[in-house]
């Protein structure tokens, strides 16, 4: 992109605009007139990307985006943009890497929605917990008689205050039982109990949890990193996506199937799709641009991977072909569809503290049922807590009715992947011709004549052979 262009851009996001939402969505004419923010970042989103801005880091590409659009999770002029990361599970030489690639992408996707959901609109509890105790009674040492009874009496393996640990006991002692050791040795070869003379545990339990609606979020542009950690490189799929009073606005249109208001810049799908046959390893995901009648349209990238082995038959790698394909156009409607009307639920639960214990433990052995002595010892534990559980949940629905195939690819990259991909488009001309075939379908169901009485319809192919062809 060229200096007057960005300029042209930089002019279009962040002059202060004098009309409001509502009338710039009903001055048809003015908003055709100059590029909408959404339009040129759907360019940018497009564009193809050189060795430089591959070769930076994710970091560094989001903060040339903010320099350009604005910053990132800061509401401007009702825009507001997110960004988000996920790792790619294996490396790119790995015959899945086409799959796992596209699950990162919506995973980057989920986390970034999941994220803005609790920062936004999340609420927060916490909870402090301080555990004290120290056993400075005559008896400290001393272990309960009747538990080493009630133990020998359960026969269980190891009689521990731990209801998991005592599970697992009775199923080792019901291998020992197969092995062919005897049952009174298996009943009571050791018995261990425990007893907490100090303890002081702190631990804070800190919850989030949030319920919102998503609609309208779309991907501006994404890329693929390779970093380096510690133990090696490794590949992340960064994301940038943007959501706007207009974006929603479409979004609530398509999903009551009503026309929308909403303009922008006229321009050919032939222009926004990749010039070359490589540029659609580039695409992953979903694009927002402007139809030739300026109306708003989305472009959703799907795309999976085929792992071809040296010795599948032809009609085998067709096959694994067609069905990729198949998974590809699933993934690109379904993001048009969450794009549409996607309901985030969201709970984090982050506990942390410090725990310090004293513990005292008496093991008592026993050989066919008597007991030949036993160990007593003092365990000192201390532990620092950091434990994290993130869930969340996102549900989509909505009418494919608008969308259209436009177009299905197959591309090695340069590490001889083969990648597969599905190119689906919604745009309220496909609507309105999908409306217009399901009218002419129902008007010709009312118009058909139903017979009063149900006719034979019993019926016989000809005969083209003759004996002497079989």
């Amino acid at each position: 992109m060229n200096t007057f262009k960005r300029l042209a851009l930089f002019w279009c996001l962040f002059v202060p605009a004098a009309l409001t939402f509502a009338e710039q969505i009903t001055n048809t004419d003015a908003v055709i007139a100059a590029p909408t923010p959404e339009r040129a970042v759907a360019a940018s989103g497009l564009a193809d990307a050189d060795s430089q801005l591959i070769s930076q880091s994710f970091s560094e590409w989001v903060s040339d985006f903010e320099k350009q659009f604005g910053n990132i999770g800061v509401s401007r002029t009702g825009k507001l943009f997110f960004a988000g990361q996920a790792p790619v599970r294996v490396g790119p030489l790995d015959p899945n890497f086409g799959k796992e690639l596209y699950l990162a992408y919506e995973r980057a996707i989920f986390d970034m929605q999941a994220d803005f959901v609790l920062q936004t609109y999340g609420r927060l509890q916490t909870v402090r917990r301080l555990e004290m105790l120290e056993d400075r009674s005559t008896n400290q040492d001393q272990f309960d008689p009747v538990v080493l009874e009630r133990a020998k009496s359960d026969g269980t393996f190891g009689a521990l205050f731990d209801k998991a640990l005592t599970l697992m006991d009775k199923k080792l002692d019901a291998e020992l039982l197969k092995q062919g050791v005897p049952a009174d040795q298996v009943a009571r070869m050791s018995i261990e109990q425990k007893k907490v003379t100090f303890k002081d545990n702190f631990s804070k339990e800190i919850v989030r949890n949030a319920v919102r609606n998503m609609q309208g979020l779309v991907p501006v542009q994404t890329r693929i990193f390779s970093v380096s950690t510690p133990n090696g490189k490794g590949v992340v799929v960064g994301v940038i996506a943007a959501q706007s009073e207009k974006t929603r606005q479409f979004a609530k249109d398509m999903s009551l199937k009503r026309p929308t208001i909403v303009r922008g810049e006229p321009t050919s799908l032939a222009t926004l799709l990749p010039s070359k046959p490589a540029g659609y390893l580039d695409e992953v995901g979903l694009r927002y641009s402007y139809d030739v009648s300026g109306r708003p349209m989305l472009i959703s990238y799907g795309r999976w991977s085929v792992a071809l082995a040296k010795d599948w038959s032809p009609s085998r790698v067709f096959r694994a072909k067609q069905a990729a394909t198949e998974t590809a156009r699933a993934l690109a409607e379904s993001s048009i569809v969450e794009f549409m009307n996607t309901n985030i639920e969201v709970s984090t639960m982050n506990v942390i503290g410090s725990l310090e214990e004293e513990i005292s433990k008496k093991v008592n052995f026993f050989e066919s049922g008597v007991q030949k002595g036993y160990e007593q010892s003092k365990t000192q534990v201390s532990d620092t807590i950091d434990q994290v559980l993130k869930n969340a949940k996102a549900d989509s629905n909505g009418d494919l009715r608008g969308t259209s195939l436009v177009k299905s690819w197959e591309q090695t990259d340069s590490n001889g992947i083969l990648h597969v991909g599905a190119v689906v488009t919604w745009t309220f001309g496909q609507l309105s011709h999908a409306e217009s075939i399901d009218r002419d379908i129902k008007n010709t169901d009312k118009s058909a004549t139903s017979p009063s009485k149900a006719v034979d319809e019993s019926r016989s192919s000809r005969i083209v052979n003759r004996v002497y062809d079989f």
